[in-house]
C-alpha cells in the first residue's frame, strides 16, 4: 500500500506541475508556445503511462506476495495439534493423557488457577501454568474448557475468554451440564431439550450463559449428565449422608469420568466427520444411556462390596424431592461421532466389575 500511494502521489505532483492544466493557461497560445506546450504534453502523458504501468505491476504483484505469506503462515501450523486445557481436573487432565498418546509431538498446556496442582500435572505429561502467568497474546488450535462455574467469579466471562486463546483452525469444547435441561417430569430428553428460564436459577444461568459464549465463537458445547469414577459422585454423597430428603424414584444418567473425557477428545478430533477436522457450533450430550434412580445407585454401590454393608434411605417425595427427574438420550450425538460408545456400559456394570 505504501509504494501505491508514493506512485499516486508522484503522479499527481506530475501531472498538476503541467501548466497546460492550470486554469490561467486555457487561452490560446501562440504558435511556437502551442508546439513548445504540445511537446511538455506528451512528455507529461507519457511519464503518466509509466507511472500507471508500473503501479499495474506492483498490484500484480501485491496478491502473490499475500498468498505466498498465506501458504508460508498455514505451513507454520499445518499439523499442529496443541492443545490448551483450562480446567485440568479429574476430566481435563485424562483427556490431556489421552491426547497426548495420540499426538505425541504435540504441547498440552493445562491452565489452573493455582499451582498446587502443577506436579502431578507434569507426571502427566502436561504443561502447567497459572490464569495469570498464561502469555495472553498465545493461540491454541485446540481447546478444552472444562473448569467448574465455581472457579470463577464471572464464568460466561471465562469461558469467552478461552474462545480468544483459541485460533480457531481446530476446535473448541466447552464441558456443560444437562441440568440446563427443564425437564423434570420424567420423560425422554435428548440435544434440543427444553432449557430452563433465564433467571430462575444462578446456578443454570451461568451455565446457560458460557454456552452462548462457546457456541457464538463456533465452539461446541457437552452436556454431561451426572460424571463418576469409584469414589467420587453423587454416590459417595448420598452413603456419606445415609438418611437423604430426596425421592429415592429421581431418575438420574451418569457417565463415567474417563467416558466424558473420551467424548470431548472425540469432538476435538472430529471423529465421524467425513473431512477429518474438529467440530463446529454443535450441542453434544454425554450420557451412558442406561438411566437409573438414587435408590438402584446406592444398592448398586452397596452390593459390589467396595463400600461395606448398609443401605440410603431416601425420605423425600417427587413433590419435595425436585420432581421425578429425566431420561437422557443422546443417540444424536453418538451417531456424529461416528458410533462413539463409553467404554463402561452403566453405572451398575461399573460397580458389578468391581469398580
Amino acid at each position: 500500500m505504501a509504494l501505491l500511494k508514493s506512485h499516486n502521489l508522484a503522479t499527481r505532483a506530475q501531472v498538476s506541475a503541467s501548466p497546460f492544466i492550470r486554469p490561467h493557461t486555457l487561452h490560446a497560445p501562440k504558435p511556437l508556445v502551442r508546439l513548445a506546450s504540445q511537446q511538455r504534453l506528451q512528455s507529461a502523458a507519457g511519464a503518466v503511462q509509466a507511472t500507471r504501468r508500473q503501479l499495474l505491476a506492483a498490484s500484480a504483484l501485491l496478491p502473490v506476495a499475500a498468498s505466498r505469506r498465506q501458504i508460508v503462515a498455514m505451513a507454520s501450523s499445518a499439523g499442529s495439534h496443541d492443545l490448551l486445557i483450562v480446567g485440568p481436573g479429574v476430566l481435563g487432565s485424562f483427556l490431556g493423557t489421552l491426547w497426548k498418546q495420540e499426538f505425541p509431538e504435540s504441547t498440552v498446556t493445562a491452565q489452573t488457577n493455582s499451582e498446587s496442582n502443577h506436579e502431578r500435572l507434569r507426571k502427566m505429561g502436561l504443561s502447567p501454568v497459572t490464569r495469570d502467568a498464561a502469555p495472553a497474546d498465545k493461540k491454541y488450535p485446540y481447546v478444552l474448557f472444562a473448569a467448574p462455574p465455581s472457579g470463577s467469579e464471572d464464568y460466561p466471562g471465562a469461558v469467552r475468554a478461552a474462545t480468544e486463546q483459541w485460533d480457531a483452525t481446530g476446535s473448541f469444547v466447552f464441558t456443560s451440564s444437562m441440568s440446563v435441561c427443564a425437564t423434570e417430569d420424567g420423560s425422554t430428553v435428548s440435544e434440543n431439550c427444553p432449557l430452563v428460564p433465564e433467571g430462575k436459577a444462578p446456578g443454570t444461568d451461568k451455565l446457560l450463559g458460557a454456552e452462548k459464549a462457546a457456541l457464538a465463537a463456533n465452539g461446541n458445547v457437552l452436556r454431561l449428565v451426572g460424571l463418576y469414577h469409584a469414589a467420587r459422585g453423587p454416590h459417595t454423597f448420598f452413603i456419606k449422608m445415609g438418611e437423604v430428603p430426596r425421592f429415592g424414584g429421581y431418575v438420574v444418567n451418569m457417565l463415567h469420568y474417563e467416558d466424558a473425557a473420551r467424548m470431548a477428545f472425540a469432538i476435538l478430533k472430529g471423529d465421524g466427520k467425513a473431512d477429518g477436522q474438529g467440530f463446529r457450533g454443535q450441542v453434544f450430550v454425554g450420557t451412558d444411556g442406561h438411566p437409573l434412580t438414587f435408590q438402584e445407585m446406592t444398592d448398586a454401590c452397596f452390593a459390589s462390596g467396595l463400600f461395606g454393608e448398609g443401605s440410603v434411605k431416601f425420605t423425600g417425595t417427587p413433590e419435595i424431592g425436585g420432581g421425578k427427574g429425566k431420561v437422557v438420550d443422546n443417540e444424536r450425538s453418538r451417531e456424529l461421532l461416528g458410533g462413539w460408545k463409553p467404554k463402561y456400559a452403566s453405572f451398575k456394570q461399573f460397580f458389578a466389575d468391581g469398580g
